[in-house]
């Protein structure tokens, strides 16, 4: 093989798999790192994460699930999707992220109220701004291992 044939075969490889990668954390799956402590002790600030984008393009996020949701001001946040609270409790205060009524809409509470930036004090979030849901801890890996 000639070094021209044997760069065309490399740009060829390196192009597919640039290819897939960039396929993959459009449409599958993403890594992301855990920002603050508000999923303590769940998560850990330094968290890394693999974030499921599939499973929610099949049917809606469940109750307990971890997501990572485009919240207020486009930040992105790490949080568990929540229950309607019980009869006689406050109400969570209304929705500050426009959407369509007709769209679901979901709690999403830290478990580290104390220190989250959630539903309490932003409202239910709409479900187009549910990136996907956590998956797998992959470090550290003294921690490393499915969410649930």
């Amino acid at each position: 093989m000639n070094p021209g044939q044997f760069l065309l075969r490399l740009c060829i490889v390196l192009t597919a798999a640039g290819v897939a990668v960039w396929g993959l954390t459009q449409w599958v799956v993403i890594p992301w790192v855990v920002d603050g402590p508000s999923m303590e002790p769940s998560l850990l600030e330094g968290d890394c994460v693999l974030v499921d984008l599939w499973t929610f393009r099949r049917r809606p996020p469940r109750q307990g699930e971890i997501v990572v949701v485009r919240g207020p001001g486009e930040r992105v946040l790490v949080k568990r999707i929540g229950r309607e609270p019980g009869p006689g409790a406050e109400p969570y205060p209304e929705p500050v992220l426009a959407h369509d009524p007709r769209e679901p809409s979901f709690l999403v509470l830290g478990d580290n109220p104390r220190q989250s930036d959630d539903s309490r004090a932003f409202g239910r979030v709409p479900a187009h701004r549910i990136r996907g849901r956590v998956a797998w801890r992959y470090w550290p890996l003294s921690r490393a291992g499915p969410i649930e």
